[in-house]
């Protein structure tokens, strides 16, 4: 990234730095015998990892010389389009976000953020007063976390995203 301005080194730091938050909270939940404490774990490596993907696509937008506060792949590429110019990193990036490891990462994203609904919900409009709310604490730590992906998987998915952005970065040039 020679040459590069002051503001696209930023977005390359950040972006390193999310992949480097990634691999603390994997360590961390390597050494955690607690399954919450584990299951927290691996939900903040999947943050930071998704985090890096929306720096990576910041970046992007940085390097192509688009003022966007926060870029999806979609408007750098429309607004690459308006100037006739194509990116084959973000190509490469829609490719796997509809299949592959960014499309692991980002349904495991959500999973953390929206709870799969319980089969017994309680619509509180009909409730009546003698039945009791469940207690959400307790709910919340005697969940199964079946569907998270262990911190193996979130490592080899960081693995993969790592190469991938050094060779999108050493195929970009300056023009």
């Amino acid at each position: 990234m020679a040459g590069k301005t002051r503001v696209a080194k930023y977005q390359a730091d950040r972006t390193n730095q999310k992949l480097y938050f990634c691999r603390l909270a994997c360590q961390a939940a390597g050494n955690t015998n607690d399954k919450q404490l584990y299951q927290a774990h691996c939900e903040t490596a999947i943050f930071h990892l998704y985090g890096t993907y929306l720096a990576f696509v910041q970046e992007l937008g940085h390097f192509y010389g688009l003022s966007m506060t926060a870029p999806t792949l979609a408007d750098i590429e429309e607004a690459l389009s308006a100037r006739t110019q194509v990116s084959p990193e973000v190509q490469r990036l829609q490719q796997l976000q509809q299949q592959g490891f960014l499309a692991n990462i980002e349904h495991a994203y959500q999973r953390c953020l929206y709870a799969v609904l319980p089969d017994n919900v309680i619509d509180e409009n009909t409730a009546s007063e003698k039945k009791e709310t469940p207690d959400l604490i307790v709910n919340v730590v005697t969940l199964s976390n079946q569907w998270l992906p262990d911190e193996a998987t979130i490592r080899e998915w960081r693995q993969q995203f790592a190469e991938l952005i050094e060779q999108l970065r050493a195929g970009m040039v300056e023009f």
